[in-house]
């Protein structure tokens, strides 16, 4: 296991680190783990990619094959990557491949209901004829008021319309 290590890119002066955070890769299967770096190669990974990700999330080769392929797909599917975007990425951040994917998805929640309350405001401020984001032109409304502040205070002093009104808006979308 030792020589697979400085195989895949493990340096003598790394050893000591990686067995210290990962002392369980000496409990898996050999030939698994080389499977698992083969797969890795497979998905166009260079040899240099494929250490680095190691070094950086000593757990990598203790994930399966389907259990690495499922968490590239989601990071690819749900983050709307190109195959080679997704890689840069888990190059640069190997430890998404190993650890929770629960604080991704929340993030993921909050930019996505950010968006969708930007779109919301926008379309409301159309329909009133106060959609204004030219700060030369009177009326202006910054990105950041939009986005920030809560429901009553932007029907109050951006919309000038009632909570009520932006609700029942709401409903016609």
């Amino acid at each position: 296991i030792l020589l697979f290590l400085k195989d895949v890119g493990i340096e003598d002066n790394q050893l000591g680190a990686f067995l210290t955070k990962n002392y369980a890769i000496f409990s898996e299967d050999l030939e698994n783990m080389k499977t698992r770096v083969a797969y890795l190669h497979s998905k166009n990974f260079s040899k240099a990619d494929v250490a680095q990700m190691v070094r950086k999330a000593p757990f990598l080769l203790n994930f399966s094959v389907e259990r690495l392929d499922n968490r590239l797909g989601f990071f690819q599917k749900e983050l709307q990557l190109s195959v080679k975007k997704t890689r840069d990425l888990v190059v640069r951040l190997p430890r998404l491949l190993t650890g929770s994917l629960e604080p991704v998805k929340e993030n993921m929640k909050v930019f996505n209901t950010r968006l969708f309350k930007v779109k919301e405001r926008h379309l409301f401020l159309t329909y009133l004829g106060r959609a204004q984001y030219d700060p030369a032109k009177p009326n202006y409304i910054s990105l950041d008021r939009l986005v920030s502040i809560p429901d009553e205070i932007f029907c109050e002093e951006i919309a000038k319309a009632s909570v009520q009104d932006f609700e029942q808006f709401l409903k016609t979308l």
